[in-house]
């Protein structure tokens, strides 16, 4: 590891921005474009009195050049900085260390101080996923320090779709770094449930972690209730809610496998359910056609689930998102029982917590129904937000 450094010139309003923590610099934003440099190399960022600003990872493959390590005091990026971050990153999750809930996210990022950068934990399997092949030179590094400080036995490496198309082929996606090869899912516990993750070809990292808190609050709401697990994806919601003692779960996802993949964990946590056909339904099916179908037939529910992928990837389609989440809210809405209570998720990070939920309650509104709002929920514990942009996950709970 031995990274080239870059003098780095930007715009004095930017600079106010770094300065208040906010972690990207973009090619527009340099005032010296005729930089060149390999991906890695460290980019020293200078006020325009010519002082030391900050410093971070230059990638000249990627939009934005400079993602920030360090802001205000110098110091060395070596191994002693990298083992800092990591066990900063640690000690903030002490909490989720139990033998209760074995997967969770040791590194959010930016919002540790690691920009590009994300490690999961499933049991003893990490998942370290890179947004810039920046991080290249520092992996092995990072692979010894993980096995170290966490202790797993594993260490595998994402890349994202950007870093597939730009990579020289030093490394590949889903390649297992340290440890033992993967062979199929790996098996872990969140809040004393058991799943089965895929994590080569699963979303995200291979499960979304991110959900856990809202999926607690659902099994402290299922008691006795009939449940619709739109965008069931997995079915962890589903798992959840029998957990909590709902008398029947519908999920509805329009991919195969993550439906055989919930009927998978369905079976990890209840083997003994001998009346399952009358518990757990799944419909395979495009959701809005679903749930128009459900409401044709009269079908109502006591808790209805709204955790669809990302509407909105862009700012360009952050319109459109934003009626399909009405059209949802109101979908939904006409499918819960009165008395009976809706969720409604986004992890659209285009779309900020205000827009969201204004959609849902125009959605919700348009049904002529009333409707009490009983809690709004974001990321939780071990997804730190410390900058704007970073903030993607919100949830509303409205009770008919």
């Amino acid at each position: 590891m031995n990274p080239g450094r870059i003098k780095i010139k930007i715009s004095k309003n930017h600079q106010g921005k770094i300065r208040k923590g906010f972690p990207w610099v973009y090619y527009y934003q340099l005032t010296n474009r005729k930089i060149s440099g390999k991906p890695g190399d460290l980019g020293v960022i200078y006020d325009s009195a010519n002082r030391f600003l900050a410093i971070g990872l230059f990638d000249p493959l990627s939009d934005i050049r400079v993602r920030i390590l360090q802001v205000r005091d110098p110091r060395e990026i070596d191994e002693k900085f990298f083992r800092e971050r990591l066990q900063a990153a640690l000690d903030l999750r002490k909490p989720f260390q139990s033998q209760e809930t074995t997967a969770y996210r040791i590194v959010n990022g930016e919002n540790d101080g690691l920009p590009g950068m994300v490690v999961d934990r499933y049991d003893e399997t990490l998942v370290m996923k890179v947004y810039t092949s920046a991080w290249f030179p520092y992996l092995t590094l990072l692979t010894g320090l993980l096995e170290e400080i966490t202790g797993a036995s594993r260490v595998l490496l994402q890349l994202s779709r950007h870093v597939q198309r730009v990579s020289d082929g030093q490394f590949r996606d889903n390649q297992v770094l340290s440890g033992p090869n993967l062979e199929g899912p790996v098996w872990f516990r969140e809040n004393g449930l058991i799943f089965e993750a895929d994590l080569i070809n699963g979303q995200k990292t291979g499960f979304f972690l991110d959900q856990r808190e809202n999926r607690q609050k659902v099994r402290e709401l299922a008691q006795g209730r009939s449940v619709l697990n739109v965008f069931s994806y997995t079915g962890a919601f589903s798992v959840y809610a029998f957990a909590g003692g709902a008398r029947s779960v519908v999920e509805v996802d329009i991919n195969a496998q993550a439906l055989a993949a919930s009927q998978k964990n369905w079976e990890l946590n209840f083997p003994n359910v001998v009346d399952i056909r009358e518990k757990f339904h799944q419909i395979k099916g495009d959701a809005f056609e679903t749930l128009a179908q459900l409401q044709r037939q009269g079908e109502l529910f006591d808790l209805v689930i709204l955790d669809p992928p990302a509407f909105a990837t862009s700012k360009h389609n952050k319109k459109n998102a934003l009626q399909a989440y009405l059209r949802l809210a109101k979908a939904g809405a006409l499918c819960t029982r009165d008395g009976g209570i809706l969720l409604a998720a986004s992890c659209s990070a285009q779309v900020r917590a205000d827009e969201f939920y204004r959609a849902v309650d125009l959605g919700l509104r348009s049904t002529g129904r009333s409707f009490q709002k009983l809690l709004k929920t974001g990321h939780p514990a071990d997804h730190p937000v410390t900058f704007k942009d970073g903030a993607y996950l919100k949830a509303i709970y409205c009770q008919f």
